[in-house]
């Protein structure tokens, strides 16, 4: 039997054997284990990172873990502070939080990619997004922005968070599948979703992309419309269709995974991935991502490096055709957007 493939077995015994009726590790998986989230305390996905730590040593998989929190850049700054390992990860291992706005910093500031300079370990849970308007709006569906768009694709402006992440890049998605050019579309980007959400109120923009759990509370109130969805499937609370429904063919989702650092054994890296297949299964978990509104969308090992790759090819192809990657600003922050829209 192959040294690898006996490594993962016994790993794998250990594990069984040390279940308990609560699903915690009675043997921990690592020793101290520093999570690092790219984003301040309480912004972000540290709350992500906040629960994972609290998976981590809850359940014993991990004899003490830690957040270090490293924000700004879309990343850069944690992506630079996450070296190479040092030591073997049953010992001390680091983990970085990461997700789209990573994979997009990189590619804005021609920097390795991140599925180069890191070990992809797995994808965990993700958010998913939806277009809103005010409720007077005169953008009664989907199709009404559609049909602006076509006719005159920066003819409406359109709110998010900070230029270059997730929503920006989502609607590039969207204005790409539509066969409008990309270049010409008006995105005014805000440092956070509150700041987005009055930027709408104002009239500053004329539609909003954000996280869709964000929006239920002011949909159930009747103060926002939602247009599309960009889940697989229609979500609770939101009676809007998904951009699949319209023939726009798109899923997309806000994903947060874990990553390890670069040029780990593969003794290393699979009990990393290990440890993540743990902490996907837990209750406590499941709970948490229940709490907050997370959709767990797991994908571990080879099958999440592949996936990542293929994740990080389409964002650089919608950077290139937004103008990002020769040009990037963040200094206007949204403020550069005043005509009225209500």
């Amino acid at each position: 039997m192959h040294r690898r493939r006996f490594f993962v077995l016994a790993l794998g015994v250990m594990v069984a054997g040390g279940c308990g009726g609560t699903g915690a590790s009675r043997v921990p998986l690592a020793g101290r284990l520093t999570v690092v989230a790219p984003a301040a305390r309480g912004q972000g996905w540290d709350r992500a990172a906040r629960a994972l730590v609290s998976v981590l040593t809850g359940d014993g998989l991990a004899r003490t873990a830690e957040v270090s929190n490293y924000p700004g850049g879309l990343g850069a700054a944690a992506l630079g502070a996450f070296a190479a390992a040092r030591e073997p990860f049953t010992r001390e291992g680091r983990l970085l939080l990461t997700g789209m706005p990573m994979v997009a910093g990189a590619e804005i500031a021609n920097a390795a990619s991140v599925v180069e300079s890191t070990t992809p370990l797995a994808r965990m849970v993700g958010d998913w997004a939806a277009l809103v308007v005010p409720a007077g709006s005169r953008l009664r569906a989907f199709e009404d922005f559609a049909a602006v768009l076509r006719r005159d694709p920066a003819g409406l402006a359109v709110g998010g968070r900070m230029e270059g992440g997730s929503d920006h890049v989502l609607y590039g998605m969207i204005g790409k599948c539509l066969g409008v050019d990309t270049r010409l579309l008006d995105y005014a980007g805000y440092s956070s979703g509150t700041e987005a959400a009055q930027a709408l109120h104002d009239g500053r923009v004329a539609a909003l992309l954000g996280s869709a759990r964000s929006f239920v509370p002011e949909i159930a109130e009747g103060r926002l419309r939602p247009l599309v969805v960009s889940s697989a499937e229609r979500i609770d609370g939101i009676d809007a269709p998904t951009l699949m429904e319209l023939d726009v063919r798109l899923e997309y989702t806000d994903w947060c995974g874990v990553l390890g650092p670069r040029g780990m054994s593969s003794e290393d890296r699979d009990v990393a991935v290990a440890l993540c297949d743990r902490v996907d299964a837990s209750s406590r978990w499941r709970a948490i991502c229940a709490a907050n509104g997370w959709n767990r969308v797991y994908l571990s090992g080879d099958d999440f490096r592949q996936w990542l790759a293929t994740e990080t090819r389409r964002t650089r192809e919608v950077l290139n055709e937004l103008g990002l990657l020769s040009t990037f600003a963040t200094s206007c922050w949204g403020s550069c957007v005043q005509r009225p829209y209500m």
